[in-house]
């Protein structure tokens, strides 16, 4: 005989197999000691899911539909087959604490007349989801929500009842509705109410449900004494115009099965109305947020032309507003088509869309087949300057945002777009897997990770160093050192601290701008803010360096050349007294792509130079083309031949890197990295971070 379930599992999935992998790791650890039955559900998904699930995970029982037939049917299958005294619905994109199912238990015995309940449910950045407890949409509560009172008056108990803001997230508390990314229900409720409503595709069969309990006579609560993490809406959040339409079919479907006969039929077309156009808002909304880099383009660089046309028009007299506004059409309209498909030619706003070299390569293609037709269009002849100006100031204003954006927004790594600029992380842990997580962030240059400390559990480490990466304060005092050291990003690995100590770690430091990423105990994914990223996904070597392409080549010799010739001409004056003193040290290094070559580097012997001004001496080998701003370190002659040719630097990926590097492995890796990725803005970089490793 088989034993007695106390609880049945039920998670619906679809193409989120990593988030499923990690949730289903939370919740094993959650139902040690409670006899349970998991059921994944998947709705046809083509990421692998369910060859993870019998690969990993053999105790879960799986049932694969051929197609999507939605939420509320997809958890019906699993409710039929289930047998456990208490029923829980939970999303794939889910992080349960260790205790969440036992604290509900005890909950739900001690409180016989609730017929479901759920728990504290926390963002992905630590603050409080106002979804997990909510009123039922009633045309009033629906009404203040819509026109933004709830939001202007979140403690009005009249205007914020929709999502109950005016209640403590930290009490206890009888509500209306709950979230269905966490639902635990009473098998004795399900038996009285029924199956969900499969009408509902996906959205508000939550809402639906936990009114038939409610009208069946049982309570709801909201019971904060356990948490969890929501990844919000990862199944669904890729395809917006389903959103839209699914989400205000399933509000218009709730009102007309509950309320429809309890009012006026104009009520009834108003809220028709309402839904239909908020459906058309946010279809507007998320289409002009997905392709806002490319219409801020398009605005930029009409503007531009704008402007240019007003200045040339002013100062050519006899100039009728006639051809004015005939010409400003014509270019307008050339130069947005051209640059339309140059941009997507070079897939700029799917893959590349704060790329710097992408956005000047598309202007660069703009202008100049724009120019070419006006040269052949003579009665344009007034436009061309128009066109140079307007090919200059738009390439600017362009990189511009993007350069601010990388600046200032956290979801951009660094301020020219690559990962030298890393985002200040510190690691919760300091045991033996702890060192093996720390080798594979060093293993993978692209991760973005500057690991500044790690962060003990015990005092008595406070001051160790593991790896070389400092301990630096414990977890209790993780916030005050968040906040001291500007940290970008906190990492929890699973393998040394509960899911419970994560959770209420991330409750407690709250919505502080930092981002959490936790680390399943593979350690071969991190998971964070509603992505996964793998360790595997990062590949360094490639067949084809950028650095030998003609195009990067002639590019870095030109920015040599120009930039060394003008601080020389601005700091001749320095060079009259080291002329005069005879310098009798001199070192050869090897130059990039060919290993007989060397370059001599000039050291003063008995002149005190120091720093800097030591390496403006050199700038005359930059200007001769036998160094570069950004290259290799400076090996000496004695010392065997490097792996990789390339030109000496004064400032280079590895310099800025070395006090943090310990293997030649790692060093290596290093070299790969700009070898294959090397083009002016990764150099441009590398100087500001030089430049301000320096004066910091």
């Amino acid at each position: 005989m088989s034993e007695k379930k106390i609880i049945s599992i039920i998670i619906v999935n679809y193409n989120v197999r990593d988030f499923l992998m990690h949730a289903l790791e939370s919740i094993q650890r959650a139902l040690k000691g409670i006899p349970a039955e998991i059921f994944v559900v998947d709705n046809a998904s083509v990421d692998g899911s369910v060859e993870m699930l019998k690969n990993t995970f053999p105790e879960v029982t799986i049932i694969e539909n051929k197609s999507n037939i939605g939420f509320a049917a997809a958890n019906n299958l699993a409710i039929r087959k289930s047998c456990g005294e208490f029923i829980v619905l939970i999303n794939p994109d889910t992080v349960v604490q260790e205790d969440t199912f036992s604290s509900l238990i005890n909950f739900m015995n001690n409180y016989p007349d609730a017929g479901a309940s759920t728990c504290k449910i926390l963002n992905p950045d630590g603050s409080f989801s106002v979804d997990s407890r909510h009123s039922i949409p009633t045309p009033m509560t629906a009404f203040w929500k819509q026109i933004g009172l709830s939001k202007l008056f979140p403690k009005s108990k009249v205007f914020a009842r929709y999502n109950l803001t005016y209640l403590d997230e930290n009490e206890m508390n009888q509500v209306d509705a709950i979230s269905g990314s966490f639902m635990f229900i009473r098998r004795t409720t399900y038996k009285d109410v029924g199956l969900l409503d499969e009408d509902y595709f996906m959205y508000c069969e939550d809402v639906d449900y936990c009114y038939r309990i409610t009208q069946a006579g049982w309570k709801i609560y909201f019971v904060p004494d356990s948490s969890l993490i929501h990844y919000k809406g990862e199944s669904t959040r890729k395809n917006n115009i389903d959103y839209a339409v699914n989400f205000n079919r399933s509000l218009y479907l709730f009102y007309k099965k509950h309320f429809h006969q309890k009012y006026f039929a104009l009520v009834g077309w108003l809220i028709l109305l309402a839904v239909f156009f908020r459906g058309v808002f946010i279809y507007i909304k998320n289409s002009v947020i997905s392709n806002f880099s490319y219409i801020l383009d398009i605005l930029l660089i009409n503007l531009v032309i704008l402007l240019t046309f007003i200045v040339r028009f002013e100062l050519k007299t006899g100039f009728s507003f006639h051809d004015f506004f005939n010409h400003y059409i014509i270019i307008n309209l050339l130069a947005t088509l051209i640059f339309s498909v140059a941009a997507f030619s070079l897939d700029l706003y799917k893959t590349y869309k704060y790329s710097l070299i992408k956005i000047f390569k598309t202007n660069f293609a703009t202008f100049f087949i724009l120019s070419a037709l006006t040269f052949f269009m003579k009665q344009f002849g007034f436009s061309r300057m128009v066109v140079v100006i307007s090919a200059f100031f738009s390439t600017i204003v362009m990189m511009t945002w993007r350069i601010l954006v990388r600046r200032y927004w956290r979801g951009a790594r660094s301020m020219l777009g690559r990962d030298i600029l890393k985002r200040r992380t510190v690691l919760v842990g300091t045991d033996k897997k702890t060192e093996n997580l720390i080798k594979k962030i060093k293993q993978y240059v692209q991760t973005g990770i500057d690991l500044v400390g790690l962060i003990s559990l015990s005092k008595k480490e406070v001051g160790k160093k593991i790896k070389n990466v400092p301990v630096v304060t414990t977890l209790d005092k993780m916030k005050d050192y968040i906040r001291l050291e500007k940290v970008d990003q906190v990492i929890f690995s699973t393998h040394n601290i509960t899911y419970e100590m994560i959770i209420k770690t991330m409750s407690k430091i709250g919505s502080s701008g930092v981002e959490y990423k936790i680390i399943p105990q593979n350690l071969e994914m991190i998971i964070g803010k509603a992505s996964i990223e793998r360790f595997a996904d990062y590949q360094l070597l490639d067949i084809e360096y950028a650095i030998g392409k003609p195009f990067n080549r002639i590019l870095k010799r030109s920015f040599d050349l120009i930039v060394s010739a003008l601080i020389l001409s601005v700091t001749l004056p320095l060079w009259v007294i080291p002329m005069l003193f005879h310098w009798k040290t001199k070192k050869t290094f090897p130059v990039w792509g060919e290993k007989s070559e060397t370059v001599a580097i000039i050291q003063f012997g008995e002149f005190p130079l120091r720093g800097s001004l030591n390496k403006l001496l050199l700038i005359i080998y930059i200007l001769r083309g036998r160094l570069s701003f950004v290259g290799a370190p400076f090996r000496e002659v004695k010392d065997k031949y490097p792996l990789y040719f390339y030109k000496p630097g004064l400032y280079g990926l590895l310099q800025i890197n070395e006090n943090r590097l310990e293997s030649n492995e790692e060093k290596e890796r290093y070299e790969l990295y700009y070898l294959k990725n090397q083009n002016i803005w990764l150099d441009l970089e590398i100087i500001l971070k030089s430049l301000f490793q320096r004066s910091g």
